[in-house]
């Protein structure tokens, strides 16, 4: 049927209010090519809002519950195990150990459900919300000290230990995931990332500072910090110290729970869930794993984050001990802590800017190999000052790039296989490299702990056999440094750099382009009542140009 140019104009506006100017192309008699009836500037899909600076501050502090309670562990257990709760030291590894074994069930079966889970608030937020507040409970029970026997404090921890480790995953692997929902430009996603990443170097300080000041203004003198060799060598630790070490740490744990919650409330209430154009297709949970690790690129991520994450906690997890018992300067050991934090945090923006400059891949590797000659030197440290806050500048800066850059990377490894696959599956990516995290975390302590009862440490003695203080230094240097060299072979093979990174963001936001404009047309034909014809044209022409981003073609019969 023919039809006016002026009617042609009207069905074109009414069809699609978003668009403002369109090619257009007229299909004349058969026998006859198609030719352009007017020129105008290419329609654009609708622009997202970037994200303020309150959402991602809200965004943010979400992380800070996993490091500030991670790094409380990772820093304090094995201290609090042997010293305070005088937990047998062999008892201590099977409880780390099997409760990182529970954490490799949890982590990819609670992935797998979150990527189930669609309700009204989202996908990631409910598990956020129900998650938190016993973990906060969890956590705050770790630290208590019951009166029972030794084998009742191995079942004790070990089920306290279990549960924190459940809940803190049920927190984390949807936070984690909801990088992917809280905006559909990269550039957004990393700008949020790298203020998650302060907020996480902020909860590590915020955890050091307030373990650090309890233990400090519980402490007392019992002959521990003796000048007569004798005397320290023979002395244990007094019952009143005992007492005052768990009040402590227990209030510790009190305050950080409290800021764990408002940090999950903070999360839940100040950040939005958004859509994208690629969707999960719900297959079963094995299926989706596997589908997940033949992925290159995302294979390769994962073992440089586990080998650099397994150097970075098993210095975490050792150091109050070296500090302690292998360079005597127990004093310093709050100081040398925030000193470490504190550089890490002010680095950030040093490390996000060389990312802009010269690559996440790049920067990854340097920051890396920056910490190889201050592991070394961890040998032959004497009890310096000096040389120890040195030694914790340069460790910060290391350690800043280890919290920041994979987690950066890891968005690109999503897109990357969205671009491949056609599905998302970041609840499954996310959950999994959590995994390798915790997986590190667990080996790294329970090694440890180990490796010191095999040295001989004494539970609740004041010095240590050298066996131990030779053991400390050999956990700080020569196995942190073979990890970090294996991390940086996998990372050289790791092959999204700069310029395919750019091409899939391209590619990307091509599709979201299309799917725009086709959701724009279908919406205005089905409220305006359109001729099943005319929009039988449009889609069908939508079909054959898969890869026009911008380029709007209406088919009109004359």
């Amino acid at each position: 049927m023919a039809i006016t140019r002026d009617r042609e104009m009207s069905d074109i506006q009414q069809n699609d209010a978003a668009i403002k100017s369109t090619d257009v192309l007229i299909t004349p008699k058969a026998g006859k090519e198609a030719r352009p009836l007017m020129e105008g500037h290419t329609p654009k899909p609708p622009k997202e809002k970037n994200l303020t600076i309150i959402q991602k501050l809200c965004y943010a502090v979400g992380g800070v519950p996993y490091q500030m309670t991670g790094n409380a562990i990772g820093f304090f257990i094995s201290i609090f195990f042997l010293n305070i709760a005088q937990v047998n030291p062999f008892y201590s590894p099977i409880i780390i150990l099997t409760g990182k074994a529970w954490d490799a069930i949890t982590d990819p079966l609670v992935g797998f459900f979150v990527s189930k889970t669609n309700t009204r608030f989202g996908r990631m937020r409910p598990w956020i919300i129900l998650s938190g507040p016993f973990g906060c409970v969890a956590y705050f029970f770790l630290w208590y000290v019951p009166d029972i026997s030794d084998e009742g404090k191995l079942g004790y921890y070990f089920i306290l230990y279990c549960s924190f480790m459940a809940l803190i995953t049920c927190l984390h692997v949807p936070y984690t995931s909801l990088t992917m929902y809280i905006s559909n430009n990269q550039a957004d996603r990393d700008s949020a990332t790298a203020y998650r990443m302060i907020a996480e170097l902020c909860g590590l300080l915020l955890s050091v500072a307030v373990q650090g000041a309890f233990v400090d203004k519980y402490k007392v003198d019992d002959g521990c910090g003796s000048t007569n060799a004798s005397v320290a060598v023979a002395a244990t630790i007094s019952p009143l110290a005992l007492e005052q070490g768990r009040k402590a740490y227990l209030y510790a744990a009190g305050t950080i729970s409290a800021i764990f919650l408002a940090c999950v409330l903070t999360v839940f209430f100040g950040t939005k869930e958004r859509s994208d154009v690629v969707a999960n297709k719900r297959e079963p949970f094995l299926p989706s794993v596997k589908m997940v690790f033949k992925h290159g690129p995302y294979v390769k991520l994962t073992l440089a984050f586990l080998f650099v994450s397994l150097a970075v906690q098993i210095v975490q997890g050792n150091l109050a001990l070296y500090v302690t018992h292998s360079l005597h300067m127990e004093q310093h050991l709050s100081l040398s802590l925030l000193v470490l934090i504190a550089v890490a945090i002010l680095a950030m923006p040093l490390w996000q800017f060389c990312l802009l400059k010269i690559g996440k891949k790049t920067t990854f590797a340097i920051g890396m190999i920056i910490m190889i000659p201050d592991l070394f030197a961890q040998l032959y440290m004497p009890g310096n000052v000096i040389g120890v806050y040195v030694s914790m500048v340069i460790a910060g800066l290391g350690i800043s790039v280890a919290f920041l850059l994979p987690w950066s990377m890891l968005p690109d490894v999503i897109d990357d296989f969205s671009l491949k696959t056609g599905q998302r599956k970041e609840a499954i990516f996310y959950s999994m490299y959590v995994f390798f995290n915790k997986l590190a975390v667990g080996v790294s302590l329970g090694l440890s702990q180990l490796a010191l009862a095999l040295a001989g440490y004494q539970t609740g003695a004041c010095n240590q056999p050298s066996s131990v203080a030779l053991t400390l230094r050999m956990l700080l240097s020569p196995f942190p440094i073979v990890c970090i060299l294996i991390s940086l072979l996998f990372l050289w093979r790791y092959p999204i750099n700069e310029d395919r990174r750019k091409y899939v963001q391209a590619q990307l936001e091509q599709r979201r382009a299309e799917a725009a404009e086709r959701a724009s047309k279908g919406r205005a034909s089905n409220g305006t009542g359109t001729s099943s014809s005319s929009t039988t044209e449009i889609s069908e022409i939508a079909e054959n140009y898969p890869t026009s981003r911008e380029q709007l073609v209406c088919t009109v019969t004359v």
